[in-house]
């Protein structure tokens, strides 16, 4: 009787296919399908060529023509919603202190150009320091880019700041144009409940137990809201990005796409192997092995 379970399971058990998105098959006219291709996602708006999570990022990142721009959220402690990926602020800033213990008012005096470093002949430059760079509100950036998709993660969020994320994009007429993803099963279970009009990645519960599932042959018992996963090509030793996890996964109807992407070599075979996307920090090599790049950074 074990067996038979297991086989029917294994073989029989019909899958759950989630929905399609407009996220990925919009029906505005002014957003080409991106069905049949694979996404190119720039990292923090593609931090290995300017200053991660800020406007500047985001918009040279469009304009090499990329498909979505990733950028990480947070909390500030008058509950402001900020786009910045580090609990602190001192890696990229000249400030000191946790996100979620500043206000708006102090997080916004900080250059966020500060630390950022271009080498050239073999010396290193900071040449965004004092030009007036600053850590960017959700809302600058639904403004900045009404008709770009975006890849939000949530990062230490608590339930009550899920449910305002929500409302900003209901507000703002982005529920069909982002991808909304966090780590965490419990602010990602107040979003999915305030906005299951919006898509959203699985978390990383959800994305292990797929990928065990699908390990034992038994992936039909999975079921999960999220329309993607999104999982570096290894997990510790682990092997994640296998052609045999995309075709399990698309027969859920459900996007793999890999981060963080950064080399030509590795690029081209995540390529070849038909991610359904790529999150780099290096937009420009990607877009141009896809022959896509619009422009020279």
């Amino acid at each position: 009787m074990i067996l038979a379970l297991y086989l029917y399971f294994a073989f029989l058990h019909p899958r759950a296919k989630a929905e399609d998105h407009p996220f990925f098959t919009p029906s505005m006219p002014s957003m080409p399908s991106m069905e049949e291709r694979t996404l190119a996602i720039a990292h923090q708006g593609g931090r290995g060529l300017w200053p991660e999570n800020t406007l500047l990022a985001f918009e040279r990142a469009l304009d090499l023509g990329v498909d979505v721009v990733e950028m990480d959220l947070r909390g500030t402690s008058d509950r402001h919603i900020v786009v910045h990926h580090d609990p602190s602020v001192e890696r990229t800033t000249e400030g000191a202190g946790l996100v979620r213990e500043l206000t708006l008012e102090e997080i916004r005096a900080l250059d966020a150009g500060y630390r950022f470093e271009v080498e050239a002949d073999g010396t290193l430059t900071r040449p965004y320091r004092g030009r007036g760079l600053v850590v960017p509100t959700l809302l600058e950036v639904l403004d900045r880019f009404p008709e770009s998709r975006l890849n939000l993660e949530m990062k230490e969020f608590d339930p009550e700041l899920a449910r305002a994320l929500c409302a900003t994009l209901r507000k703002n007429e982005f529920a069909e144009r982002v991808l909304v993803a966090s780590f965490d099963d419990e602010p990602m279970a107040a979003f999915r409940e305030a906005c299951p009009e919006v898509a959203t990645s699985a978390t990383l519960r959800e994305a292990l137990v797929f990928y065990q599932l699908d390990r034992l042959r038994l992936g039909s018992l999975y079921r999960s809201p999220a329309v993607a996963f999104q999982f570096p090509e290894y997990f510790g030793e682990i092997h994640v990005i296998r052609p045999r996890l995309l075709e399990a996964a698309r027969s859920f109807n459900v996007r793999i796409q890999v981060w963080t992407v950064n080399e030509d070599e590795d690029l081209a075979r995540m390529l070849a192997m038909g991610v359904d996307g790529i999150v780099t920090d290096y937009p420009d090599r990607l877009l141009r092995l896809m022959g896509r790049l619009a422009r020279i950074p």
